[in-house]
């Protein structure tokens, strides 16, 4: 049998949350359950059967993927909004064997079933035979400064189960790609390698934030109908208007209670400052200069840009 040991970094008095590594990638050790979890985890994604209807909405952590599973909801349901909270709609891969699940039977979710997921293109569940089960993925990356100065807020807010750690800390980890989910350019970079492939929908957290040039409409707008055109689900004009209202970050907020966590107001949350350039007021210009070199470094010669302010 496998072995699983428990990973925690630490520097002196400052510790990181505990990961287990499946996979090849580290997850949240809450995440499985019991001795045999993390090996039982393994084999459900490895056997995970996909349908052709199949909808994956992947990031990096703390990339958008709450917003993005918002929107790809209420495309479904033509623009209506669900006071449930949004991982009872949809499901967590990594999170679907824990006995809280509210999926238990995911052979029996009704279709299309929307999942959520961080993993790599490499360990995403796929189709055995592609010609015939496709599903589709819907990746957003992030800048990964603004990323992850909302990951560490995140990782703290679990209070005695996250990390007791400064930002500091966190940032050297981060770049070192000994946080959940591994380095942020190798996970960004394998799934924009597969962007033109016609399962994949590549997008931007930026991008979602944006005006466009002729500010006719947002872009949040013109992504809403990219996304319900990739879906194959065509919605009015009226109704793409309503999505984007809607799905703005005030909007949002408005129903904060479906973007927390077992529908706790004072618990962990998604939603956060919803903005481009929060990272600003966190990185030393010897930390931006460490990005710069040790992460943003990595994207060279691959055509991929991010903006890190509006």
């Amino acid at each position: 049998m496998a072995s699983y040991p428990i990973i925690q970094e630490r520097e002196g008095e400052w510790t990181s949350n505990e990961m287990i590594e499946i996979l090849g990638f580290r997850i949240p050790a809450f995440f499985v359950y019991g001795s045999q979890g993390p090996e039982l985890l393994c084999d459900f994604i490895t056997n995970f059967q996909t349908k052709p209807d199949d909808v994956f909405i992947v990031s990096y952590p703390k990339s958008g993927t709450t917003w993005v599973q918002e929107i790809v909801w209420q495309i479904y349901h033509d623009g209506e909004i669900s006071h449930n909270v949004l991982g009872d709609r949809i499901l967590y891969i990594e999170k679907a064997l824990l006995p809280e699940s509210t999926h238990l039977d995911i052979k029996s979710m009704p279709s299309p079933r929307l999942f959520k997921s961080h993993l790599s293109y490499d360990a995403i569940p796929k189709s055995t035979d592609e010609a015939k089960t496709t599903c589709k993925y819907i990746y957003v990356a992030r800048n990964p400064k603004d990323a992850a100065v909302s990951s560490y807020k995140f990782m703290g807010s679990f209070g005695t189960n996250g990390m007791n750690a400064p930002w500091e800390f966190y940032a050297k980890l981060y770049i070192e790609g000994k946080t959940v989910y591994n380095k942020w350019s190798d996970h960004v970079l394998g799934w924009w390698k597969h962007r033109h492939d016609p399962n994949v929908l590549f997008l931007k957290y930026e991008d979602l934030q944006k005006l466009s040039s002729c500010h006719l409409e947002s872009d949040l707008q013109s992504n809403v109908r990219m996304i319900s055109k990739f879906l194959n689900k065509p919605l009015s004009e009226e109704v793409i208007s309503l999505i984007t209202e809607q799905c703005t970050f005030k909007g949002m907020m408005k129903n904060v209670q479906s973007f927390t966590l077992g529908d706790k107001i004072e618990g962990p949350k998604f939603l956060c400052k919803g903005v481009v350039g929060n990272w600003k007021e966190h990185f030393t210009p010897e930390l931006n200069q460490r990005f710069e070199k040790e992460v943003l470094a990595k994207l060279k010669g691959s055509g991929l840009e991010f903006d890190f302010e509006l």
